[in-house]
């Protein structure tokens, strides 16, 4: 654990400053102390010395008053300008590793546990605040001060010097005893919490099946056993704190009073002037206490220093080749050539041989894990193929995807994944998410994507969701993303569409009126419609099938998707209905 990483003066410049600020008040701090010992000093020596009155002394005891005032003002500047712009390093901290977190793609996310980027960014990230404000500025201090005392007790007294010279780097020493064994304490507390995180997360996610299947006490059982580990791991931690804080006291206090004892011996003895004495014992303990301090505040900000090391690992990971190409070819039409996505063990999707034409609904279908949602959001650029290549082609003039400006491919897309992400606010404001679209394209977009229940609402349009859109059904909540998918390909005059399981929650009269409404407003644009449902593929120009076996590509044409087909084609003479299997 190391009480400064080089790489956060590289990724959070704040620090550099907050670092410099530090400094200087150091600096101002070691002046005071030694300033308040010499003025002590010297007003004691008068009035026991040299018999003089307190109106004698009164210059004295101002400059001491101002001495302290000065100290005092140091110390809460410190604190109030080390918070305000720890405040500031960890918002930049916090929004450098979502954006990152969101360019290194899903691919790199599906990777992850959510629940542990979640702890990070949040609890973790508020711990780092604590080791910002309190333990960077107090490390300051213990480098700066106890050297300032030393140098000057030099100049006073040689012999406390060097006593304060060989015992005070005793005291890093135990601290790095204490840290190597608090980084493990801390580093195991900080496993179980992420572990603690990412089980409660998935049980959130799966209570309503756990219900169900009547496994949730079991799963509530497996919480509490988890977080019984947290707590135990705590306890380890802080009894370290408190043991390593005591191991700490005692060895300043025994160096303390080895110089007081060999002072006193020499102020007998008449060796050493009673000036000097007092300031070497004034200053002795401040010597000691900067160092004291940093070992307290050292389990306070434990936490927010592995907080920083889970952070920039994050920061650190290498973002995906961005393309650079902007211009893109007019009325171009999609080609996967053979691209395909291997996750290993979690799947992926076959090497894949399709094409897709403007003015064109093609419907993809397949068994679920067979890889359709992999393959939409390889095409929307989101993930980039293991072999193969998604092509724009316009006649001649091809184009890599991969080669494609990332933001100048987003223009042209408009998709709607499976998650039917809704924002607390009202229904309007949910279909403009992401596209200012006038009320004219908002009142298209819903009467386009059968949003008619709004006449049953209070406010129609402006009626008001809680997050995630509590509020309404499952089937209401499908139809305003579709909505919002609508504004946004007419708003951006998007080619491409991407709909993944549009109508999964829709009864069939609803899916009807959906479907019917989505060819009207997207006509002559490039449509790839994932679905399972037949009344989906009965509106598409084509269908393709992709098997199950992501890692062999399935040559061999679906006998049961053929007989589909001519199903479709006998109920449906207009467009007509062609079917491949890969």
């Amino acid at each position: 654990m190391k009480p400064l990483d080089p790489r956060l003066l590289q990724y959070a410049r704040g620090t550099r400053t907050l670092l410099a600020v530090s400094v200087g008040f150091g600096v101002l701090s070691a002046i005071a102390i030694i300033a308040q010992a010499v003025l002590l000093a010297s007003i004691l020596t008068a009035l026991i010395i040299d018999g003089a009155t307190l109106s004698m002394v009164r210059g004295l005891l101002v400059a001491l008053g101002v001495v302290v005032l000065v100290r005092a003002l140091v110390a809460a500047a410190t604190e109030e300008v080390a918070g305000r712009m720890a405040q500031g390093v960890t918002a930049q901290i916090r929004r450098d590793l979502v954006l990152h977190s969101s360019r290194l793609g899903p691919r790199w996310r599906s990777e992850q546990q959510s629940g542990g980027l979640a702890t990070v960014a949040g609890s973790g990230l508020d711990a780092m605040q604590e080791y910002l404000s309190r333990y960077l500025p107090q490390l300051v201090l213990a480098a700066l001060v106890p050297a300032a005392m030393v140098v000057y007790l030099a100049t006073q007294d040689l012999i406390s010097a060097g006593i304060v010279a060989v015992t005070l780097p005793l005291i890093p020493v135990f601290m790095a005893f204490v840290g190597w064994y608090t980084d493990r304490q801390v580093t195991a507390k900080w496993a179980v919490l992420q572990r603690l995180s990412n089980h409660f997360m998935d049980v959130v996610a799966g209570l309503p099946t756990l219900k169900v299947y009547g496994r949730a006490q079991l799963q509530a059982t497996a919480v509490g056993a988890v977080t019984g580990e947290y707590r135990r791991a705590s306890m380890v931690t802080l009894r370290v704190a408190f043991l390593s804080s005591l191991v700490l006291e005692l060895l300043a206090t025994l160096s303390v009073a080895l110089i007081a004892v060999t002072m006193g011996i020499r102020l007998v003895g008449g060796s050493v002037g009673l000036q000097v004495g007092l300031t070497v014992l004034i200053l002795a303990p401040e010597a000691y206490f900067p160092l004291r301090a940093l070992g307290a505040k050292f389990h306070a900000a434990a936490d927010g220093v592995a907080a920083v090391e889970s952070a920039l690992r994050v920061l650190e990971m290498p973002l995906p080749v961005r393309g650079s190409i902007t211009d893109l070819p007019e009325n171009f039409e999609i080609r996967v050539a053979g691209a395909g996505i291997d996750f290993g063990e979690r799947g992926g999707v076959a090497r894949v041989d399709l094409t897709l034409r403007p003015g064109h609904i093609t419907a993809l279908t397949g068994p679920s894990g067979s890889g359709k949602s992999t393959l939409l959001m390889m095409i929307a650029g989101q993930l980039l193929p293991d072999h193969g290549k998604v092509l724009l082609c316009n006649g001649a003039e091809s184009i890599n995807l991969v080669d494609v400006d990332p933001d100048a491919w987003v223009q042209q897309l408009a998709v709607a994944t499976q998650g039917c992400f809704l924002i607390a606010g009202t229904i309007a404001d949910n279909v403009r998410l992401g596209n200012n679209c006038s009320d004219e394209v908002l009142g298209t977009a819903l009467d386009a994507a059968a949003v008619d229940f709004l006449g049953e609402l209070p406010r129609g349009a402006q009626t008001l969701l809680t997050e995630d859109g509590g509020g309404l059904s499952a089937g209401q909540r499908q139809r305003v993303v579709l909505a919002r998918t609508v504004a946004r390909t007419l708003s951006s005059g998007a080619c491409v569409v991407l709909l993944d399981e549009p109508t999964a929650s829709l009864d069939g009269a609803t899916e009807q009126r959906v479907l019917a409404g989505l060819q009207r407003v997207l006509a002559g644009r490039t449509v790839l419609l994932v679905t399972h449902q037949l009344a989906a593929m009965q509106v598409a120009n084509s269908v393709v099938e992709i098997g199950s076996d992501y890692t062999e590509p399935a040559i061999a044409l679906n006998e049961a998707a053929l007989n589909q087909a001519a199903l479709n084609e006998a109920a449906l003479q207009d467009p007509p209905l062609q079917v491949a299997s890969w």
